[in-house]
């Protein structure tokens, strides 16, 4: 197996080529994770319109706002859910294995998961979507493995930077994705479309990043054979970032805020629709459009900012800032509005996300940065779970609940935050204060 290791300091023409083959390395997985948010993209808004759309047959016509809410609850949760556990299972697999064949996996079964959800779109079968669910939860572990390969490939000064272009990877597979899937289910865009286009689509986009995967990328990691799985590695794992001071509270606001941000985001598309009236391919336009300014800010416009302060400043302005205009989202009318007061929301979000990846990275040794990011993943997949869970049913009696409890969410967090940072600098200058005497 080639491997591909970036030593601290190379001259001449050896250093050129390490950092030509860094260079590949980071745009084949960028393209790898484009892709496969691509893929998601192209279903993620189809979901509300499946089963809030009394047209579609997938449910009995009869069927309550309040058990349709809740039924997409537990849609939307099951992918996060199983991500809990298969995202430190595979981060640590990929540590003891070697990334390149942990991300194979995940394709494997993402491309089995799309199958079976095509087949139940033409047959009606709910119990088929939660089937896929599930299996695209297994996949879904792979972005601890993509998180791990990025961190492999940067020096500490570059993770936020790099950590931001995989985000701005992820926000151009939504800017695509929902807008292709949306105009896949416009019958006056194609003829005969349907729910199960979108579907068949991300199976052929995942099939076609699998032969990319297998071709071009070069692996990034040593085997190390003393990492044991099991599993409960996730909850193992959660345990013992939680016996590291720093790492509990980061992990903690982590938790809050992605609680936030996954009912917020997750359910949008059912306020869009009780608040603007919006169809399935303009909900796709909406994700679109929000794909598209997360991408533009994560790739290009937060780099101003992270290049000036640190990550805990960052982290602490972008929660308190992303709380706040969650919370007057509710405020704007009329639909054309939206589109101007959505993108400082996603500068937030997407000063957000880069920040506390590199914040949990740091403290992580190299030779586990595929189980330490893993934990992060558990920690998002379990708050993505939950929101849905706890929460779906009230959707159907309040549509403004996405907006309310993603404020609250980002305000909490920040909170927290500022009094462990407060706390810290007390500790730090009572350190100073000890030496001097």
């Amino acid at each position: 197996m080639e491997f591909l290791y970036i030593p601290k300091k190379k001259k001449g023409r050896e250093s050129l080529q390490l950092s030509t083959r860094k260079t590949i390395t980071l745009t084949t997985v960028l393209f790898v994770a484009f892709i496969d948010y691509l893929g998601i993209g192209l279903v993620y808004p189809l979901f509300a319109s499946l089963l809030f759309d009394h047209e579609v047959q997938i449910l009995n016509p009869e069927t309550s706002d309040a058990v349709r809410g809740l039924l997409l609850g537990i849609l939307i949760a099951l992918v996060p859910l199983v991500q809990f556990f298969s995202a430190p299972i595979l981060g640590a697999l990929s540590d003891i294995k070697g990334r390149k064949k942990i991300l194979t996996i995940s394709l494997l079964l993402a491309i089995l998961g799309y199958c079976i959800a095509f087949l139940g779109i033409i047959y009606s079968s709910l119990l088929a979507l939660f089937l896929y669910r599930t299996i695209i939860g297994v996949s879904a572990g792979s972005a601890a493995v993509v998180q791990a390969i990025l961190a492999d490939t940067s020096i500490k000064s570059e993770k936020t930077k790099n950590f931001g272009l995989y985000n701005m990877a992820l926000g151009a597979g939504f800017t695509i994705g929902p807008f292709i899937g949306g105009k896949l289910t416009d019958p006056n865009f194609i003829k005969g479309a349907g729910f199960n286009f979108p579907f068949g689509f991300a199976l052929l986009l995942t099939a076609a990043n699998l032969v990319f995967v297998l071709l071009f990328f070069k692996e990034t990691n040593y085997i190390n054979d003393n990492v044991k799985v099991t599993l409960t590695t996730g909850l193992k794992n959660l345990k013992k970032a939680l016996y590291m001071k720093k790492v509990r509270v980061i992990i903690l606001c982590a938790f809050i805020l992605y609680f936030g941000w996954s009912f917020f985001y997750e359910f949008v598309p059912v306020f869009l629709i009780g608040q603007y009236s919006f169809k399935s391919h303009q909900i796709g336009n909406f994700y679109a459009y929000s794909g598209f300014i997360y991408a533009l800010c994560s790739g290009w416009l937060i780099r101003p900012i992270i290049q000036r302060f640190s990550s805990y400043r960052i982290f602490l302005g972008s929660l308190f800032g992303a709380g706040l205009t969650m919370l007057l989202f509710s405020l704007v009318k009329g639909s054309t509005l939206l589109f101007f007061y959505a993108p400082f929301l996603l500068y937030f979000i997407a000063l957000i996300f880069p920040t506390i990846m590199t914040l949990v990275s740091n403290f992580a040794p190299k030779k586990a940065q595929g189980e330490t990011l893993g934990v992060l993943q558990s920690v998002q997949a379990s708050a993505f779970a939950l929101s849905p869970l706890f929460s779906g049913s009230l959707i159907g009696f309040y549509r403004v609940m996405p907006v309310i409890i993603g404020g609250i969410s980002m305000l909490l967090s920040a909170t927290i935050f500022s009094i462990f940072m407060y706390r810290n600098y007390m500790e730090e200058k009572q350190q100073d204060d000890n030496l001097l005497w």
